[in-house]
């Protein structure tokens, strides 16, 4: 990846909204921080961001930008998403799938802010890190992040009550809650629908409260240990480990949905903390694990609810590919506004390989009735920086001393 020196010319209609927003300071810092992000190979960390951006920021200006100075970093990716749709050709009417999840990244610094005793899904552990809230928009087959928190629990927050700057303080809300929140404050366009999708966790009365504010409809996992009282029986309440197996052995049938087949099978009832739904219970052939389905739209088929459901997969695979590639988790900052910054900036950097795969796409990606399939993250990344080398190039082709070195540079460049 070469050294960021002038603003690229690919990243104008990008950094459109951040120039309005930021300031000219700000911005410089701004969108160096996320080209270099979206781009560098391996770990991220401020030693190597300051070299790639060819020292034009110190290590110092860069911590600072992070955890002190006056931006709005959740606005600005908010609306930078909210632009990706738009590009996306998102009209009146149609309708998007609101994802939310929560991923957990290890961490061993014992003054970074909101570490706690968590379990690692993953690894099936428990250790010290971080909960990370994530929320993502998917239309057209493209997830689209737009909302990232840092959850921090109850004792940190009590113990953020003593920091000096008033930045450093931190309410303390239950991952529920920040995702109700999120819910609530997304703001998509008028006149577009939304589908909220989660797992089992926040099937809770704080996310289906926010849904039904926002006049929402949602399909989420309920677990196994709720009581379910079908139509009719409200007296009649049935433990779902016992009642959908039986249900899906004596009623259930198999449907395509997808290309796969499931055997499924459905119920309308009243749900404990979360009133009166349709729940679709679901088993692929072979296989002795099911899942129940809840929404609180009534009227769809089962196809329709699982088939919704399945758009839920896309944050899982973004979570793992920013990892992987973007350095999600490689933060190393102590104070808990510039972790929720960097997290910020990560997330913009991944609209911005976005935004380079639409383009890349071309006359398709305006077909606003076709499901997208954009480039890997590797891929993307490679896109971006071979658009930095030709900017690189084309600046040395226009400064005669420079000009024979630029030809040579560009022949070693296409080998």
């Amino acid at each position: 990846m070469p050294i960021i020196g002038r603003f690229p010319p690919f990243g104008k209609r990008f950094f459109r909204r951040a120039r309005k927003v930021l300031g000219c300071c700000q911005f410089s810092h701004f969108w160096r921080a996320v080209i270099v992000l979206a781009g560098m190979h391996g770990r991220r960390n401020l030693d190597r961001m300051q070299k790639l951006m060819g020292g034009k920021r110190t290590r110092q200006a860069i911590a600072h930008f992070l955890t002190q100075a006056e931006w709005d970093a959740p606005e600005l990716l908010r609306q930078t998403a909210l632009d990706r749709l738009r590009e996306l050709g998102l009209a009146r009417g149609e309708t998007v799938y609101l994802i939310v999840d929560d991923t957990q990244k290890q961490k061993r610094g014992k003054l970074m802010a909101a570490v706690s005793k968590i379990f690692l899904h993953a690894e099936k552990v428990y250790a010290q890190g971080h909960t990370i809230l994530g929320c993502a928009l998917a239309y057209r087959g493209v997830v689209i992040p737009y909302r990232v928190s840092l959850w921090c629990s109850e004792g940190n927050c009590k113990a953020s009550q003593s920091e000096d700057d008033p930045i450093d303080r931190v309410t303390f809300r239950k991952l529920t809650e920040l995702a109700a929140d999120a819910i609530r404050e997304v703001g998509l366009p008028k006149g577009v629908k939304a589908i909220t999708l989660f797992d089992s966790y926040y099937l809770c009365p704080a996310v289906i409260g926010a849904c039904a504010d926002q006049g929402f409809r949602y399909v989420g996992v309920a677990k196994k240990n709720r009581n379910f009282a079908p139509d009719g029986r409200p007296w009649d309440k049935r433990r779902l480990k016992s009642y959908g197996a039986n249900l899906l052995r004596r009623e259930g049938k198999m449907t395509s949905v997808r290309g796969k087949r499931y055997r499924l099978a459905e119920r309308l009832g009243n749900l404990s903390k979360a009133g009166r739904i349709k729940l679709v219970f679901s088993r692929r052939p072979g296989e002795t694990s099911w899942v129940a389905l809840a929404t609180n739209e009534t009227r769809w088929s089962v196809q329709t609810v699982l088939s919704h459901y399945l758009f839920r997969w896309g944050i899982e695979v973004f979570f793992k590919m920013s990892k992987q590639h973007l350095g999600l988790g490689d933060y190393q900052l102590l104070r808990y506004r510039g972790i929720v910054r960097y997290l910020c900036l990560v997330l913009i950097a991944s609209l911005l390989l976005t935004h380079l795969g639409i383009q890349k796409l071309g006359a398709k990606a305006k077909t606003t009735n076709l499901l997208l399939k954009l480039p890997s993250l590797a891929q993307l990344q490679q896109v971006l920086r071979d658009k930095l080398w030709d900017d690189v190039i084309a600046s040395f082709e226009t400064s005669p001393k420079h000009r024979a070195a630029a030809k040579k540079l560009k022949q070693r460049i296409q080998k």
